[in-house]
């Protein structure tokens, strides 16, 4: 992490340089596209060092993980309430900021990043350095802080009725079974001599006092409260963490707009990721509810005059790396030349290695075209345009891509047809080698063991497919060695690269599906479908 900084009184020297970084990226792109780098001079600059304030704002907000145990189990500091723990909780926060550990972090955090957090997107930080304990005591609402609770069972009587005798007191006599007489051997009857007649007996449960020991309470009337383990009271633990809110502002206010544009081009955060200017990250100033961090950016910035083959080309060139941002596209009129030739290729009986030679004498020109061999007009564009900004317009950018391509199409077009040719006749070996073998038989067979004899029109197709794939291949070979025949050694991407298939991709696919027909209906074992289309125009298989 680099220690916090000032801005020095007069800014290094490397800021008065970006105008010779400029002249020597613009003559790298020049060199090779009619002009050589060592044509680029620089005639005259500028340059103004601006100072570019900002600030870091970090804020904290605490969150809060609450848990609860019964009985009394204090933990951290112990407070009144939850509310109080809330209260408590802001209040660390100024405390916490004023904190070394809680600074360094921070401090550690951003000092990561590129320019130690100058124009930064707004981030949130977990502080290991932040986190505080609290605990709350309170008495158990179940049970108000009695420990007991009165016995739902006994409605806290200690009692409940007899379960035997349903709560009178008495049952029915087992000797007379209730009735109070009893047969005599003689056949009279006799008074019970079990309950004297009556019928009933004093309970054995009970010993006829009608009630029982409540078996929920013991007959204490009350029992444990459950919530707080029988204590009374509940702990309820907050464990409070920290998270650090980071958000930084440019303050371009006293910026002038011509250097508030240009800051816009480059990007405040790209002032920083791409090193466009100088950083400096001053002492944290700790406030009421946040920390401030202050920084200072240096951008330098310069009107400069390059001389391109004697010619006047004045631009403006920002930041460090010497970007620059304004310039008249100078590569238009030297590329001019190349695009007439490319032009005059595409119309076909034009072509020659004059024209070509012309052509490829521009290094943009190569590019392109080498570019269209392997990728699409869209992504050559993208590159052309990224590759050699400003100095080169969208038209003529288009009109490279454009030409470039109708070259390469009049050029390719013969070879493409010759590997068309070749392609379609390439094509016939996969099927060949399918319907005019056993192959086919033998796999159908297989398949209707399995029961599943009716996917192989699937085989088929993708026999047929494999034909086109071995034709379009046929084609991208062919071609790309014309290309190579054709055009400079310093256009080819690789040995092993294919050119694209062009229009005549497209092509092998109805040349080849037709030949694949061609060979399964000259076969003698024809696939199922080829018997029913012959069927269908009449032809007799």
């Amino acid at each position: 992490m680099t220690e916090p900084s000032s801005p020095p009184a007069a800014p290094a020297e490397i800021h008065f340089a970006i105008s010779q970084k400029a002249a020597a990226t613009l003559g790298s792109r020049l060199d090779g596209n009619g002009l050589k780098a060592q044509q680029v001079l620089l005639a005259r600059h500028e340059t103004l060092v601006h100072q570019i304030p900002g600030a870091l704002t970090v804020r904290l907000k605490p969150e809060i993980a609450k848990s609860q145990l019964k009985g009394r189990h204090p933990q951290g500091q112990v407070l009144d309430s939850h509310a109080a723990v809330l209260a408590r909780s802001a209040g660390e926060i100024a405390a916490l900021l004023g904190g070394r550990d809680v600074q360094q972090e921070i401090l550690q955090a951003t000092g990561k990043m590129p320019g130690q957090g100058f124009g930064m997107e707004p981030l949130t930080l977990s502080l290991h350095a932040a986190k505080k304990e609290f605990s709350s005591i309170d008495k158990c609402l179940k049970c108000n802080g009695d420990a007991f609770l009165p016995c739902s069972q006994c409605n806290a009587a200690g009692k409940i009725p007899c379960k035997a005798c349903n709560g009178q007191g008495f049952m029915p006599c087992q000797t007379c079974f209730g009735d109070g007489q009893v047969h005599q051997h003689d056949g009279s009857t006799a008074p019970c001599p079990q309950c004297q007649g009556t019928g009933k007996i004093q309970c054995l449960s009970c010993q006829g006092y009608k009630t029982m020991v409540c078996t929920a309470c013991q007959g204490q009337c009350k029992i444990s409260c459950t919530e707080c383990g029988q204590s009374g009271f509940l702990t309820h633990l907050y464990q409070v963490t920290y998270k650090a809110s980071l958000l930084f502002e440019a303050d371009l206010r006293q910026i002038p707009p011509d250097v508030r544009e240009i800051i816009g081009k480059l990007g405040v955060k790209q002032l920083a990721t791409e090193g466009h200017a100088e950083i400096f990250r001053q002492p944290p100033e700790i406030r009421e509810d946040h920390i401030y961090i202050p920084f200072t950016a240096l951008l330098p910035v310069a009107q400069a005059e390059f001389s391109i083959e004697g010619k006047s080309c004045p631009a403006t060139v920002a930041g460090l790396r010497g970007r620059i941002l304004k310039i008249d596209p100078v590569l238009d009129a030297l590329v001019k030349p190349g695009i007439k030739a490319l032009q005059s290729l595409s119309r076909g009986p034009m072509a020659s290695q004059n024209l070509i030679d012309t052509a490829c004498k521009y290094r943009l020109i190569r590019e392109a075209l080498s570019g269209l061999t392997l990728r699409s007009k869209k992504n050559v564009y993208q590159k052309l345009v990224k590759d050699y900004p400003l100095i080169l317009s969208a038209k003529y950018a288009n009109a490279t891509i454009h030409y470039a391509n109708m070259a390469m199409q009049s050029i390719g077009a013969g070879p493409r047809n010759k590997g068309l040719l070749a392609g379609t006749v390439l094509a016939t070996l996969p099927a060949a080698g399918y319907y005019l073998t056993p192959v086919r038989s033998r796999i159908l067979d297989a398949m209707l063991q399995n029961n599943i004899g009716r996917h192989i029109v699937l085989l088929d197709i993708a026999v047929g497919l494999l034909g086109w794939a071995v034709a379009v291949v046929t084609i991208k070979f062919i071609a790309a060695q014309a290309f190579r025949k054709l055009l400079p050694d310093n256009i080819q991407t690789g040995k092993n690269n294919l050119a694209t298939a062009g229009p005549q991709g497209l092509w092998a696919l109805p040349a080849s599906l037709a030949a694949g027909l061609l060979i399964a209906a000259f076969s003698a074992a024809k696939p199922e479908w080829m018997l029913l289309l012959l069927k269908t125009l009449g032809v007799q298989p």
